[in-house]
């Protein structure tokens, strides 16, 4: 999956944490944790270690990352009375599970299977620059993402509300064209360049999960709250 999808489904994550806690500050903390894996391991991989291993799914891949997290984010729970770093961790993972990580059992098992496989891509960054921007779904998720924050933290405007509106309905379809496209054999496609089965699949739930999401918290506490203050 591409940096836009993560971050919307920390968000989205966020969202959940936060109305269970009632700390509104854990959506960012969540949507931190789902780009984190890419932040830390895309320059690492590609750049420090591009002549040896060229990956850009190292340790923020793994799940040893995640228990570090879970272990550091139960410490501070216990300490602070804080959920900041479990939000963290519950992103971290978000992300893993989304890159369909099962698939690379090296990396995500690391250190128990061996080292870590090393890749081949001939100008990584630019390919994929132009695979999010070429990306319909991306801009969709963006434009969730941002709909999403602006409500939480600032209120509701003309702006946030229609963004939002529009964003659901545009969710709707992408998660509908996601699962047509994986039923015809998943070809490729503007929707998410590079995509197979598995990633349409994902697309779908993910597009899913933000309408249901979107949805439930504008008529729940959370957001209304904040559209009202």
């Amino acid at each position: 999956m591409f940096l836009a999808c993560h971050l919307f489904f920390g968000i989205l994550l966020g969202l959940v944490l936060a109305g269970r806690t009632g700390e509104r500050r854990l959506i960012g903390f969540s949507a931190l944790g789902a780009v984190i894996p890419d932040l830390l391991d895309k320059p690492i991989g590609h750049i420090l270690f591009a002549e040896t291993l060229d990956s850009g799914r190292l340790f923020g891949h793994g799940l040893l990352f995640v228990f570090i997290l879970i272990v550091a984010g139960l410490t501070s729970y216990r300490r602070r009375d804080s959920f900041a770093t479990l939000a963290v961790a519950a992103g971290v993972l978000s992300h893993q599970v989304l890159d369909a990580m099962w698939a690379m059992p090296v990396t995500w098992y690391f250190p128990l299977l061996g080292p870590y496989e090393p890749q081949e891509y001939i100008n990584y960054f630019g390919g994929a620059f132009m695979a999010e921007v070429s990306s319909l779904s991306e801009w969709v998720f963006l434009a969730a993402s941002a709909g999403i924050v602006l409500a939480a933290t600032r209120g509701l405007s003309r702006l946030s509300g229609a963004i939002i509106r529009a964003s659901t309905i545009l969710l709707g379809l992408l998660a509908i064209l996601s699962l047509v496209l994986f039923a015809a054999g998943s070809p490729e496609s503007v929707l998410m360049v590079g995509a197979g089965s598995v990633d349409y699949l994902l697309l779908a739930a993910v597009a899913t999960a933000g309408v249901i999401g979107i949805s439930y918290h504008q008529r729940g506490a959370l957001i209304r709250d904040g559209l009202e203050g």
